[in-house]
């Protein structure tokens, strides 16, 4: 039987992503990036979000690419952010035809792949892409569209990438790892913390040096997030609105019930192993962590 040490190492290299995704994803992102560029004007088109900054769980999902316009699209800053979003609609759906394959986010238009979430035969395949519109500033700075908010919005991609490395290399490269292991029981538990970048942003101002274990870690973050879940939380960079302003008093207390059951699980689970219940211990994990986590 695998030693929780041996498991929780194999449960990293579950979440690496395989050649076929990695080929599945440039395939398809390179599909979308063509049909977006045969309708608009765009200067730039490149890869972001948490996919960029390699903290994306699998299966793959909202896989993030950004289309810079161009100076024949200016005139659409001056547009409510909506049009901007059904103009991006628009041009995908003469592509990707299925009923609703193609669908407008808060801040992107998403195309489907695959019409389940987390179907069973889940591996190796890329779900979803997301092309989200961007307007150049300057210094790294874009905005984009908010459709909630019906503004547009700063961000800043780059930064928020330097600031993930920098995290990961300051916890020996463990940083990355853990966060989707934190990803996985969220996404195990029905995505109670959204979006899932605020999973990202509150591990960067959460977990510290020196890295101990991915167990001990794992329950620390739990029981930090339980405390600070309902609190704002700033975009790294400064820039647009806080990440955390999807989470309402509803969803912040549905998610602190699942942070302290998740503390306790673990700490059975931690218990479990020092009294020579192994098999326990692991199963108990993979509760907590989603059917990536190995059992042998």
């Amino acid at each position: 039987m695998l030693t929780t040490t041996q498991a929780f190492d194999e449960f990293r290299r579950r979440l690496e992503l395989s050649a076929t995704e990695q080929r599945d994803a440039e395939r398809r992102h390179s599909d979308v990036r063509g049909c977006i560029r045969d309708g608009s004007d765009i200067d730039a088109d490149f890869l972001s979000g948490s996919y960029r900054r390699h903290t994306k769980t699998k299966p793959l999902k909202d896989v993030d690419v950004i289309f810079v316009l161009g100076s024949d699209e200016k005139w659409r800053r001056a547009k409510p952010p909506l049009e901007t979003l059904q103009a991006f609609e628009k041009q995908l759906k003469k592509t990707y035809t299925e009923k609703d394959q193609v669908e407008i986010g808060r801040r992107c238009v998403t195309t489907i792949f695959e019409k389940s979430y987390y179907p069973d035969d889940h591996e190796g395949k890329v779900l979803s892409i997301d092309a989200v519109p961007a307007f150049a500033i300057a210094g790294g700075v874009y905005e984009i569209p908010d459709k909630i908010t019906a503004t547009w919005i700063k961000t800043n991609p780059d930064k928020h990438k330097e600031q993930a490395t920098a995290k990961n290399k300051e916890m020996g490269g463990c940083w990355v790892p853990l966060v989707k292991m934190v990803k996985g029981w969220n996404r195990a538990n029905g995505q109670l913390i959204k979006p899932s970048f605020l999973v990202e942003v509150m591990a960067e101002g959460l977990i510290e040096p020196p890295f101990s274990s991915y167990p001990e870690e794992i329950r620390n973050f739990f029981a930090a997030a339980e405390a600070t879940v309902g609190e704002p939380w700033a975009d790294p960079a400064n820039l647009g609105p806080p990440v955390s302003d999807q989470m309402t008093s509803e969803r912040v207390a549905a998610a602190k019930k699942a942070l302290q059951e998740a503390q306790r699980k673990a700490a059975v689970a931690m218990r479990a192993e020092a009294t020579g219940r192994q098999g326990e211990s692991l199963r108990l994990w993979r509760e907590i962590l989603g059917d990536y986590f190995p059992l042998s």
